[in-house]
Protein backbone atom coordinates (compact mmCIF):
# COMPACT_ATOMS: atom_id res chain seq x y z
CA UNK A 1 0.00 0.00 0.00
CA UNK A 2 1.61 3.29 -1.08
CA UNK A 3 1.77 6.64 0.69
CA UNK A 4 -1.28 8.14 -0.96
CA UNK A 5 -3.42 5.06 -0.37
CA UNK A 6 -2.53 5.25 3.33
CA UNK A 7 -3.35 8.94 3.31
CA UNK A 8 -6.77 8.28 1.77
CA UNK A 9 -7.56 5.52 4.26
CA UNK A 10 -6.54 7.60 7.28
CA UNK A 11 -8.39 10.65 6.01
CA UNK A 12 -11.58 8.72 5.49
CA UNK A 13 -11.29 7.01 8.88
CA UNK A 14 -10.70 10.33 10.60
CA UNK A 15 -13.67 12.04 8.95
CA UNK A 16 -15.96 9.08 9.51
CA UNK A 17 -15.10 8.96 13.22
CA UNK A 18 -15.83 12.68 13.61
CA UNK A 19 -19.12 12.48 11.78
CA UNK A 20 -20.16 9.37 13.69
CA UNK A 21 -19.73 11.30 16.92
CA UNK A 22 -21.70 14.30 15.63
CA UNK A 23 -24.35 12.08 14.09
CA UNK A 24 -24.84 10.13 17.31
CA UNK A 25 -25.21 13.29 19.34
CA UNK A 26 -27.66 14.90 16.93
CA UNK A 27 -29.63 11.69 16.59
CA UNK A 28 -29.90 11.32 20.33
CA UNK A 29 -31.20 14.86 20.58
CA UNK A 30 -33.63 14.14 17.72
CA UNK A 31 -32.56 17.14 15.70
CA UNK A 32 -33.37 15.61 12.31
CA UNK A 33 -32.58 18.48 9.95
CA UNK A 34 -29.23 19.19 11.53
CA UNK A 35 -28.49 15.48 11.35
CA UNK A 36 -29.39 15.44 7.65
CA UNK A 37 -27.13 18.37 6.89
CA UNK A 38 -24.23 16.78 8.70
CA UNK A 39 -24.87 13.49 6.91
CA UNK A 40 -24.71 15.24 3.54
CA UNK A 41 -21.60 17.09 4.63
CA UNK A 42 -20.07 13.80 5.72
CA UNK A 43 -20.63 12.32 2.25
CA UNK A 44 -19.27 15.41 0.50
CA UNK A 45 -16.12 15.51 2.60
CA UNK A 46 -15.48 11.81 2.04
CA UNK A 47 -15.83 12.35 -1.72
CA UNK A 48 -13.54 15.37 -1.58
CA UNK A 49 -11.01 13.39 0.44
CA UNK A 50 -11.03 10.56 -2.10
CA UNK A 51 -10.67 13.00 -5.02
CA UNK A 52 -7.80 14.76 -3.24
CA UNK A 53 -6.03 11.46 -2.61
CA UNK A 54 -6.50 10.44 -6.25
CA UNK A 55 -5.19 13.81 -7.40
CA UNK A 56 -2.08 13.53 -5.23
CA UNK A 57 -1.55 9.94 -6.35
CA UNK A 58 -1.79 11.02 -10.00
CA UNK A 59 0.78 13.75 -9.37
CA UNK A 60 3.11 11.19 -7.84
CA UNK A 61 2.73 8.84 -10.82
CA UNK A 62 3.46 11.66 -13.25
CA UNK A 63 6.54 12.56 -11.24
CA UNK A 64 7.76 8.95 -11.35
CA UNK A 65 7.20 8.75 -15.12
CA UNK A 66 9.08 12.01 -15.59
CA UNK A 67 11.98 10.74 -13.50
CA UNK A 68 12.06 7.52 -15.55
CA UNK A 69 12.19 9.55 -18.76
CA UNK A 70 15.02 11.70 -17.45
CA UNK A 71 17.01 8.64 -16.39
CA UNK A 72 16.56 6.77 -19.69
CA UNK A 73 17.23 9.79 -21.89
CA UNK A 74 20.36 10.66 -19.90
CA UNK A 75 21.60 7.09 -20.39
CA UNK A 76 20.85 7.26 -24.12
CA UNK A 77 22.94 10.43 -24.44
CA UNK A 78 25.80 8.60 -22.70
CA UNK A 79 25.41 5.66 -25.11
CA UNK A 80 25.38 8.01 -28.10
CA UNK A 81 28.61 9.61 -26.86
CA UNK A 82 30.17 6.14 -26.65
CA UNK A 83 28.98 5.26 -30.16
CA UNK A 84 30.29 8.53 -31.59
CA UNK A 85 33.74 7.94 -30.07
CA UNK A 86 33.82 4.38 -31.42
CA UNK A 87 32.69 5.52 -34.88
CA UNK A 88 35.34 8.25 -34.99
CA UNK A 89 38.08 5.70 -34.19
CA UNK A 90 36.73 3.38 -36.87
CA UNK A 91 36.72 6.17 -39.45
CA UNK A 92 40.37 6.96 -38.75
CA UNK A 93 41.32 3.29 -39.03
CA UNK A 94 39.32 2.82 -42.23
CA UNK A 95 41.00 5.86 -43.78
CA UNK A 96 44.45 4.48 -43.01
CA UNK A 97 43.51 1.11 -44.54
CA UNK A 98 41.97 2.89 -47.53
CA UNK A 99 45.30 4.59 -48.20
CA UNK A 100 46.90 1.14 -48.54
CA UNK A 101 44.20 -0.03 -50.96
CA UNK A 102 44.63 3.06 -53.10
CA UNK A 103 48.41 2.69 -53.06
CA UNK A 104 48.00 -0.84 -54.46
CA UNK A 105 45.49 0.37 -57.04
CA UNK A 106 47.76 3.17 -58.24
CA UNK A 107 50.81 0.92 -58.38
CA UNK A 108 49.04 -1.79 -60.37
CA UNK A 109 47.25 0.55 -62.78
CA UNK A 110 50.62 2.06 -63.68
CA UNK A 111 52.18 -1.45 -64.00
CA UNK A 112 55.04 -0.42 -61.74
CA UNK A 113 57.66 -2.98 -60.68
CA UNK A 114 57.55 -4.59 -57.26
CA UNK A 115 58.64 -2.37 -54.38
CA UNK A 116 58.96 -3.59 -50.79
CA UNK A 117 57.22 -0.40 -49.69
CA UNK A 118 54.02 -2.14 -50.76
CA UNK A 119 54.48 -4.99 -48.28
CA UNK A 120 52.59 -3.23 -45.50
CA UNK A 121 49.75 -2.58 -47.95
CA UNK A 122 49.79 -6.22 -49.09
CA UNK A 123 49.60 -7.29 -45.44
CA UNK A 124 46.53 -5.20 -44.55
CA UNK A 125 44.57 -4.41 -47.72
CA UNK A 126 41.90 -7.07 -46.97
CA UNK A 127 41.36 -6.20 -43.31
CA UNK A 128 37.89 -5.21 -42.19
CA UNK A 129 36.79 -3.36 -39.11
CA UNK A 130 33.33 -3.58 -37.58
CA UNK A 131 31.91 -1.15 -35.08
CA UNK A 132 28.77 -1.86 -33.12
CA UNK A 133 26.91 1.07 -31.56
CA UNK A 134 26.17 1.16 -27.84
CA UNK A 135 22.49 0.28 -27.44
CA UNK A 136 22.05 -0.75 -23.81
CA UNK A 137 19.96 2.28 -22.79
CA UNK A 138 17.67 1.92 -25.80
CA UNK A 139 17.15 -1.78 -25.06
CA UNK A 140 16.26 -0.80 -21.49
CA UNK A 141 13.74 1.70 -22.86
CA UNK A 142 12.19 -1.01 -25.04
CA UNK A 143 11.74 -3.19 -21.94
CA UNK A 144 9.91 -0.36 -20.19
CA UNK A 145 7.96 0.48 -23.35
CA UNK A 146 8.76 3.10 -25.97
CA UNK A 147 5.63 5.00 -24.92
CA UNK A 148 7.54 6.08 -21.83
CA UNK A 149 8.93 8.86 -24.05
CA UNK A 150 6.04 11.32 -24.27
CA UNK A 151 7.59 13.40 -27.07
CA UNK A 152 6.27 11.70 -30.23
CA UNK A 153 8.87 13.20 -32.58
CA UNK A 154 11.76 12.28 -30.30
CA UNK A 155 10.43 8.75 -29.80
CA UNK A 156 10.19 8.24 -33.57
CA UNK A 157 13.72 9.53 -34.16
CA UNK A 158 15.11 7.24 -31.48
CA UNK A 159 13.33 4.26 -33.00
CA UNK A 160 14.53 5.10 -36.52
CA UNK A 161 18.17 5.44 -35.44
CA UNK A 162 18.37 2.33 -33.28
CA UNK A 163 15.99 0.06 -35.20
CA UNK A 164 16.75 1.09 -38.79
CA UNK A 165 20.04 2.94 -39.20
CA UNK A 166 22.04 0.85 -36.75
CA UNK A 167 20.51 -2.36 -38.13
CA UNK A 168 21.64 -1.48 -41.67
CA UNK A 169 25.14 -0.76 -40.40
CA UNK A 170 25.27 -4.07 -38.52
CA UNK A 171 24.04 -6.07 -41.52
CA UNK A 172 26.58 -4.45 -43.84
CA UNK A 173 29.40 -5.12 -41.38
CA UNK A 174 28.31 -8.73 -40.98
CA UNK A 175 28.19 -9.25 -44.74
CA UNK A 176 31.57 -7.63 -45.21
CA UNK A 177 33.35 -9.62 -42.50
CA UNK A 178 31.45 -12.92 -42.64
CA UNK A 179 30.84 -13.21 -46.36
CA UNK A 180 33.24 -11.16 -48.46
CA UNK A 181 36.36 -11.43 -46.31
CA UNK A 182 35.98 -15.05 -45.26
CA UNK A 183 34.87 -16.35 -48.65
CA UNK A 184 36.69 -14.11 -51.13
CA UNK A 185 39.44 -11.74 -50.03
CA UNK A 186 41.11 -13.79 -47.29
CA UNK A 187 41.20 -17.12 -49.21
CA UNK A 188 42.73 -15.27 -52.17
CA UNK A 189 45.24 -13.59 -49.88
CA UNK A 190 46.58 -16.78 -48.29
CA UNK A 191 47.04 -18.36 -51.75
CA UNK A 192 48.91 -15.44 -53.26
CA UNK A 193 50.78 -13.76 -50.41
CA UNK A 194 53.18 -14.82 -47.71
CA UNK A 195 53.13 -13.03 -44.37
CA UNK A 196 56.42 -12.07 -42.74
CA UNK A 197 57.54 -10.26 -39.60
CA UNK A 198 60.32 -7.66 -40.03
CA UNK A 199 62.65 -7.40 -37.06
CA UNK A 200 62.64 -3.62 -37.19
CA UNK A 201 58.84 -3.38 -37.26
CA UNK A 202 58.04 -0.35 -35.14
CA UNK A 203 54.34 -1.07 -34.70
CA UNK A 204 52.20 -4.16 -34.33
CA UNK A 205 49.20 -2.32 -35.73
CA UNK A 206 49.92 -3.58 -39.24
CA UNK A 207 51.05 -6.77 -40.90
CA UNK A 208 53.48 -7.33 -43.76
CA UNK A 209 53.22 -9.69 -46.72
CA UNK A 210 55.04 -10.37 -50.00
CA UNK A 211 53.40 -11.63 -53.20
CA UNK A 212 54.18 -15.24 -54.06
CA UNK A 213 54.57 -14.15 -57.69
CA UNK A 214 54.37 -10.40 -58.28
CA UNK A 215 54.36 -10.65 -62.10
CA UNK A 216 51.36 -12.98 -62.07
CA UNK A 217 49.61 -10.86 -59.48
CA UNK A 218 50.16 -7.73 -61.55
CA UNK A 219 48.25 -9.26 -64.46
CA UNK A 220 45.46 -10.80 -62.40
CA UNK A 221 42.20 -8.81 -62.85
CA UNK A 222 40.58 -10.79 -60.02
CA UNK A 223 42.97 -9.23 -57.50
CA UNK A 224 42.28 -5.74 -58.86
CA UNK A 225 38.54 -6.42 -58.63
CA UNK A 226 38.86 -7.54 -55.01
CA UNK A 227 40.86 -4.45 -54.14
CA UNK A 228 38.35 -2.21 -55.95
CA UNK A 229 35.45 -3.77 -54.00
CA UNK A 230 37.29 -3.17 -50.75
CA UNK A 231 37.92 0.48 -51.72
CA UNK A 232 34.23 0.90 -52.49
CA UNK A 233 33.15 -0.68 -49.21
CA UNK A 234 35.57 1.37 -47.13
CA UNK A 235 34.28 4.54 -48.76
CA UNK A 236 30.69 3.53 -48.01
CA UNK A 237 31.54 2.69 -44.41
CA UNK A 238 33.34 5.99 -43.84
CA UNK A 239 30.49 8.04 -45.32
CA UNK A 240 27.86 6.06 -43.40
CA UNK A 241 29.64 6.51 -40.08
CA UNK A 242 30.18 10.22 -40.71
CA UNK A 243 26.48 10.68 -41.51
CA UNK A 244 25.48 8.69 -38.43
CA UNK A 245 27.71 10.86 -36.25
CA UNK A 246 25.99 13.99 -37.58
CA UNK A 247 22.59 12.41 -36.97
CA UNK A 248 23.54 11.36 -33.44
CA UNK A 249 24.84 14.84 -32.60
CA UNK A 250 21.52 16.34 -33.73
CA UNK A 251 19.61 13.74 -31.75
CA UNK A 252 21.66 14.49 -28.63
CA UNK A 253 20.67 18.17 -28.87
CA UNK A 254 17.00 17.24 -29.17
CA UNK A 255 17.27 14.89 -26.19
CA UNK A 256 18.94 17.62 -24.14
CA UNK A 257 16.11 20.04 -24.96
CA UNK A 258 13.63 17.41 -23.79
CA UNK A 259 15.64 16.86 -20.60
CA UNK A 260 15.62 20.61 -19.94
CA UNK A 261 11.84 20.63 -20.35
CA UNK A 262 11.34 17.63 -18.07
CA UNK A 263 13.61 19.07 -15.40
CA UNK A 264 11.63 22.30 -15.03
Amino acid sequence: MNLFTNFKVHLMSFMISIFKTIRRKLSDERRFFQYARYAIGEILLIVIGILLALYLNNLNEKKNVRQDQIKVLTEIISNLDGSISAFERTIQTEKSYLDFNRKIQDHFEKKLPYDSILDIAFGTYFWTISTNPVTGAYEHLKEKGLDLIENDSLRQRLSFLFESEFTILKEENEFWSNSFQQNISYPYHVRNFRKYFPKDQASESYEFAKPVNYSTLLEDPYFLNINAEIISNRGWNIRSLENLILEMEKLKKSIQLELDRLSK
